[in-house]
């Protein structure tokens, strides 16, 4: 195990300062020739997959600074299958192999990171920096010594420690200015700072520090469309409800730290470690909107028209977001003679904080013409846009909601390790205590005369450019200082009327608390038959235990608390077959097992419910709720993987996979006659829960292509290239809709990099495209949302100043694309697009 370890890590370490590329690297025995930079990391990546027991991809640390990637979900999608949904131009949540990103596992040095998000397992990767990581890893077939959560596959955020620098003491930084083409006059700033070495008699204890820091405030346009319909006589085949465009500005703000400390002597190597990241955001959002498909008649042709009946809104949101991870472990190994003993022990805490403020006018302006022609239509009132005083106040919201995650976890393992192979087992244990509360108030307008309008309290017109050369008007705006004071003055009077029934459904229906504790074991075994023969394997068996608590809102005034107690186990065998007919060819075909648990609100037996007594004495209601019963998604999977490297730095690989997926997980709507439910019997009840279906599958392969033309003359020698693309087809069953596809599954993955490196100049350009997606499955296809295609073009080019520092450029989304969904599977029905604008950054970076 021990070895294995050090092959491993020497295998993928390096540097670690994202903009350092050039830093030396391990000195080379005397004649053989020295590697560094992008080279050097791309050939520790390669060297990491190839070693791996399963199917794993790697993105070591100069891969990750080798384009101006903002967090790790960015670094993560240019490896093969993954996509990444973006939130404001950035990426967050990861999809691996068209699985969603919350069946997927999340792991901090092996351990399970957990999620500051309140009602998902899909980790949040924008909270994350890269600057302080060793590497990612993104095990698409694990074994058996690794979490059973993550039918995609399982991201892996390796820290960096003080052993993973060739140098005895290291200080390695970065610092960066931004520039940015939608808000020139915010510069966004990047910076991080790394400290440490190696000391002792022996070089035996190891410390190292390292600190990041990110500031960018900047802004985005965008329209987005409700509620598309079929209309007869349109020429898309139908229509939206209304027209939103949106003036977003964001202040986005990480702050991450790291330490270790680490001691490797004699048969003992022990660690102490500590992770910290923090993510805030200020959102300002002002917002347009303009009702008017009812009362609308098309002209002849179906791309224009007019409406008599509408409505105007002027909407202000001022929203604050803080999500943070904090983990502490420690552990280790113990080698005593053909035995390895390793153990560990894991703390987390995470948190989210996230209070806003909401403001909503409304009015009506009378008639409006309409414009289809252009993907992104126009709606314009006939006789002009409502002035402020013709907006009066409808509703204001004060959201405060909080959530902590609590995890403890402890890990034991023993190997045994003998000419043949080796064997071992193990055991895990994860006890999470997890809750979420939401404490927000919300109030209406009163009945005249007590009410206001806008006036006075309008700020200044804003137009807003999403796309396709078309400029939208914001009118009139809400001035958010004094929105906020009047609404201070003015809270506790006739002004602003409780809304007790909306209120109380806020604080109750998202709310619970949760307890999940999974405790595993494993055994397998390494049967090395021959140098081109090893078989890996072994099963997992986890333990789920689940105690969780919400709250039933019954006729939006009584509160019921709703517990459960359930648990369950999952047997997860693997058997991973590697065949080496020569030196520079790796194949590998496996089976393997894994869950996806289901997600918090969807587990929590709190819901809502409403009814009405009839006359004879009998009840109608309507009752939604959510399932404690739910059983984990579970996938068998088949892997088949050829790789051949034929050359240093090169490699071609191909690989496909099936994945048969039971349990998967759909809300169910359905009315039921004559039932009893509550102690009272119903007529006609409508009921909605999250039940599990029968069953899914995804098929797919995987290409990859990765060269260095080191044997090109001259200047030539420095260029190199990789691509991959992957194809995907999967479809899952669900009742009352048939067989659709997964959520967040792309047909289509791919990407491709041409990078430089010669004397002091290295360079890289990237390119990758994430193939449309469907986000989530409503109760009719018509009304399903599909993210659209999404392509990135980003550049770097740094060059050395001496031995010891770098200067370099970088400029991000370089074809200014926007991000955009649609409804129905009818590309033309946008119901968003989102404008972000190019970004540059000059920086320089320095390492002794």
């Amino acid at each position: 195990m021990h070895h294995r370890i050090a092959l491993l890590a020497g295998a993928a370490s390096a540097v670690i300062a994202a903009a350092s590329p050039a830093f030396a690297q391990d000195q080379a025995a005397e004649g053989e020739i020295v590697v560094t930079g992008q080279r050097a990391q791309q050939e520790r990546g390669i060297a990491a997959k190839r070693d791996a027991l399963g199917i794993v991809e790697v993105a070591a640390s100069d891969n990750i600074g080798r384009l101006p990637d903002r967090n790790v979900a960015e670094v993560v999608e240019r490896l093969p299958g993954v996509g990444v949904q973006y939130d404001q131009g950035e990426g967050r949540y990861v999809a691996i192999r068209g699985i969603p990103s919350s069946l997927n596992g999340y792991a901090l040095n092996g351990f399970e990171i957990g999620n500051p998000d309140g009602n998902t397992r899909a980790l949040p990767l924008d909270i994350i920096s890269g600057a302080l990581l060793n590497r990612l890893e993104v095990t698409k077939v694990r074994t058996p010594d690794l979490l059973g959560q993550g039918i995609g596959g399982t991201v892996n955020l390796v820290p960096q420690t003080a052993f993973d620098y060739a140098k005895p003491f290291i200080v390695t930084g970065s610092a960066q200015l931004g520039f940015q083409e939608l808000r020139d006059e915010d510069h966004p700033v990047q910076a991080d700072l790394t400290v440490g070495g190696v000391f002792g008699s022996e070089g035996q204890f190891g410390i190292l520090l390292g600190g990041s820091y990110s500031d960018r405030t900047f802004t985005s346009y965008g329209i987005y469309p409700d509620d598309w319909f079929e209309v007869e006589g349109a020429a898309r085949g139908g229509m939206p409800t209304n027209i939103k465009y949106t003036d977003y500005r964001l202040s986005r703000e990480r702050i991450g730290v790291s330490g270790s400390f680490d001691y490797q002597g004699g048969n003992t190597d022990l660690y102490l470690r500590g992770f910290y990241s923090r993510f805030t955001e200020d959102e300002y959002r002002q917002r347009f909107r303009l009702d008017f498909s009812d009362g609308a008649v098309f002209d002849a042709g179906g791309l224009t028209g007019t409406s008599d009946d509408t409505e105007q809104r002027s909407d202000l949101r001022l929203e604050y977001k803080e999500k943070s991870v904090l983990v502490g472990m420690a552990g280790g190994e113990t080698r005593l003679g053909d035995i390895t003993i390793g153990y560990g022990a894991a703390r987390t805490h995470n948190e989210v904080i996230e209070p806003n403020d909401s403001w909503q006018f409304r009015g009506n302006p009378g008639d409006v013409t309409f414009d289809f022609t252009d993907r992104l239509y126009t709606v314009t009132p006939v006789d002009g846009y409502l002035a402020p005083a013709d907006l009066s106040f409808r509703s204001y919201g004060h959201q405060d909601q909080f959530g902590d995650e609590d995890i403890w976890q402890l890990r034991a393992d023993v190997q045994y390790d003998q000419a043949w192979g080796f064997a071992k087992f193990g055991v895990n244990a994860r006890l999470t205590d997890k809750g979420f509360d939401d404490e927000s108030v919300s109030y209406a307008r009163n009945a005249a005369p007590d009410r206001f309008t806008l006036e006075g309290l309008a700020g200044d017109d804003v137009i807003v450019s999403p796309g396709s050369n078309r400029d939208y008007l914001v009118t009139p705006t809400i001035d958010a200082d004094l929105i906020r004071a009047f609404t201070d003055a003015n809270l506790s009077g006739p002004l602003f009327v409780l809304d007790e029934e909306g209120t109380l459904a806020d604080q109750v229906l998202s709310d619970y608390q949760l307890d999940e504790d999974v405790l595993s074991a494993y055994a397998m075994a390494n049967i090395e038959f021959s140098d081109a023969l090893a078989l890996t394997i072994g099963a997992r068996v986890e333990h789920t235990k689940l105690d969780i608590t919400g709250y039933r809102l019954e006729n939006e005034v009584d509160v019921v608390p709703a517990s459960d107690k359930r648990d369950y186990t999952n047997v997860l065998p693997t058997a991973i077959l590697r065949v080496t007919p020569a030196d520079d060819v790796v194949m590998r075909l496996s089976y393997s097992r894994s869950v996806g648990r289901p997600d918090y609100t969807d587990l929590s037996p709190g819901g809502e419910m409403g009814y009405v007594q009839l006359d004879n004495g009998n009840y109608d209601g309507s009752l939604s709720l959510g399932n404690s019963g739910l059983d984990p998604y579970v996938a068998d999977s088949l892997d088949m993987i050829f790789e051949y490297y034929f050359m240093r730095g090169g490699l071609v690989s191909a690989g496909v996979f099936a994945k048969w997926i039971d349990n998967p997980i759909f809300n169910r709507s359905l009315t039921q006659e004559n039932v009893e439910f509550g102690g009272r019997f119903y007529e006609t009840l409508e009921f909605s829960q999250p039940e599990n279906a029968s069953s899914g599958e995804i098929m797919g392969l995987e290409l990859a292509w990765q060269q260095q033309f080191t044997f090109l003359p001259g200047l030539l020698s420095g260029l190199g290239a990789n691509a991959n693309v992957t194809f995907l087809d999967g479809s899952l069953s669900v009742p009352g809709r048939g067989n659709t596809p997964f959520p967040e599954q792309s047909d289509l993955l791919w990407g491709s990099q041409i990078f430089y490196q010669y004397g002091p100049v290295e360079a890289s350009v990237g390119y990758h495209h994430t193939g449309r997606a469907l986000i989530g499955i409503a109760g009719d296809p018509v009304e399903d949302q599909y993210n659209d295609d999404l392509r990135r073009l980003d550049a770097k080019v740094s060059v050395d100043i001496g031995d010891h520092f770098t200067v370099f450029a970088q400029g991000q989304n370089l074809t200014d694309e926007p991000t955009r969904q649609y409804q129905g599977g009818i590309r033309d029905w946008v119901i968003q697009q989102e404008r972000y604008g190019r970004a540059y950054w000059l920086g320089a970076s320095f390492r002794y």
